[in-house]
Order: structure tokens, then C-alpha cells, then sequence
């Protein structure tokens, strides 16, 4: 049980660390959703 203890510490800095790039990864699809829209309003389709 210790052992998982110990492990504790890590595991937080990996949470951490994912939801920095959970954060980043929204923002690009953000930027990239918006530029579907900016394109569809332009008449370009798919």
C-alpha cells in the first residue's frame, strides 16, 4: 500500500500535465471549427 502512495505524486503531475494538453487540444479544435464556418460561409463545401 505504500507503494501506491508513493506512486501518488506522479500520478497528480501526470493529471495535470493531460489536462494542460486536454485545454490546448480545445482551443485548436476551437480555432479549427471556426475556420469550417468561415470557409462554409464562403461557399466552399466538402
Amino acid at each position: 500500500m505504500e507503494f501506491v502512495g508513493a506512486l501518488a505524486p506522479i500520478a497528480f503531475v501526470f493529471a495535470v500535465a493531460a489536462l494542460s494538453q486536454v485545454s490546448t487540444l480545445k482551443k485548436e479544435v476551437d480555432r479549427l471549427a471556426k475556420e469550417v464556418k468561415d470557409l462554409d460561409s464562403r461557399g466552399y463545401s466538402s
